[in-house]
């Protein structure tokens, strides 16, 4: 093998098998159009670093992944070493302690490139910065081969799914985000569908989780993948924005047969969402689960507790929108400031302290293991927890929590 790329386990998550993890798998289809042979481990799937093939190993992770990614580097020090994704990109020389060679951006170009040129020594340490791909459709289809696809387990309507993205980045300045690109670049409706029915044909799956950041940004493309997908029976799940759902967008994502939408809620008050600079309101978020209602599509609402400007007079707001909204489906995450966003970059700004031994835990897992890296002016570490517990026991169902 000329090189194998590598996703590190989440021992946070309740269950990490559920998605495959198509970063890695957009790099293998790159490189292997490039030439190159290319191994792919999940070692959430039971791989280990036995299996690895090759002496030049890439690893890409999340802030989240980066105490696994890290350990996983330093048993493989003797090999060279690559680190790309999310934390790399934000936190380069922290990640240079372990890694030869660490890529900052979409590596679907860089990568090839690196490999084609790569000089195996310990003393050329360095950090790539990427040009983006501007025009993304020209990208192969991520190697769903490279991984058992259907060893993952997600349903939609009790339908065996898997993961597709029909666009990268996010056009909107959400404070609490960190984005490994500023520029939104969508796929054209043709390439998206052509993407759909090759996932259909060669694996024979019929639902699809979209994991756009908000897939129905352009109503001129949702309306030709519909008609490019007339006559056929998937079924859809994505994630949407509250301003962006429209009374005609839920219209036009049903007849796509989306069945679920999941939003980004994130507080039930005006305030927070204004210090956030969500660029929401709480009554668009209403009126987005009603718009969604009425043409049958279910909604999940993502909620983050301990957001900048975060009091209990905010988290009752947000219980009384829970009550009066009242989405299918909700969950409670704790805020916890990404590297790479501004809050992040500046917490004296948003008034809130950061504990940043901490920074990096995981936002969603396993109930009950919850840590909170930063307290708000008026709220600690602990009682953001301890909301996030109450609310989710008040309004999870119990079939639901996964």
């Amino acid at each position: 093998m000329d090189i194998t790329l590598i996703h590190p386990s989440s021992p946070f998550l309740i269950n990490p098998m559920v998605f495959p993890p198509l970063g890695i798998l957009y790099l293998a289809a790159a490189l292997k159009a490039a030439g190159f042979t290319v191994q792919c481990l999940d070692l959430a799937l039971g791989h280990t670093l036995a299996d690895i093939k090759s002496d030049v190993v890439g690893i890409s992770f999340t802030s989240a992944q980066k105490k696994e990614a890290f350990r996983t580097a330093k048993l493989l020090k003797y090999k060279t070493l690559i680190a790309g994704g999310a934390h790399p990109t934000h936190l380069p020389n922290e990640c240079l302690a372990f890694f030869d060679y660490v890529i900052c951006g979409e590596a679907d170009f860089q990568l090839p490139l690196l490999i084609m040129n790569l000089k195996r020594s310990k003393e050329q340490k360095r950090i790539l910065s990427v040009l983006e791909p501007s025009y993304i459709d020209p990208i192969p289809f991520p190697d769903r081969d490279a991984l058992p696809i259907h060893s993952y387990h997600y349903l939609i309507n009790n339908e065996l799914s898997t993961s597709i993205m029909t666009s990268r980045s996010c056009p909107f300045g959400c404070k609490y985000c960190a984005k490994i690109s500023n520029t939104y670049r969508a796929q054209s409706a043709h390439r998206t569908v052509a993407e759909i029915r090759h996932i259909n044909e060669n694996y024979g799956f019929k639902a699809f989780m979209i994991f756009d950041d908000t897939f129905a940004m352009n109503k001129e493309r949702l309306k030709e993948i519909i008609r490019l997908l007339k006559g056929n029976d998937f079924i859809f799940r994505c994630f949407g924005r509250a301003n962006l759902l429209t009374e005609e967008i839920c219209m036009l994502l049903k007849e796509m047969n989306v069945v679920e939408i999941g939003i980004g809620i994130e507080s039930g008050s005006d305030e927070i969402l204004k210090i956030n600079m969500k660029g929401t309101s709480r009554e668009q978020n209403f009126q987005a689960v009603k718009n969604l209602r009425e043409v049958g599509i279910r909604t999940k609402a993502f909620i983050i507790i301990g957001l900048p400007g975060e009091t209990i007079n905010t988290l009752e707001e947000t219980r009384n929108w829970l009550l009066t909204a009242m989405p299918d489906d909700v969950d409670f995450s704790v805020f916890q400031p990404m590297p790479g966003s501004d809050i992040y970059n500046h917490p004296d700004k948003y008034n809130i302290t950061i504990d940043y031994d901490l920074v990096g835990q995981w936002y969603k897992g396993t109930p009950g293991s919850y840590q909170s890296s930063c307290s708000t002016k008026e709220l600690t570490g602990e009682q953001i927890i301890t909301y996030r517990d109450e609310l989710e026991a008040q309004f999870k169902k119990k079939e639901l929590l996964r």
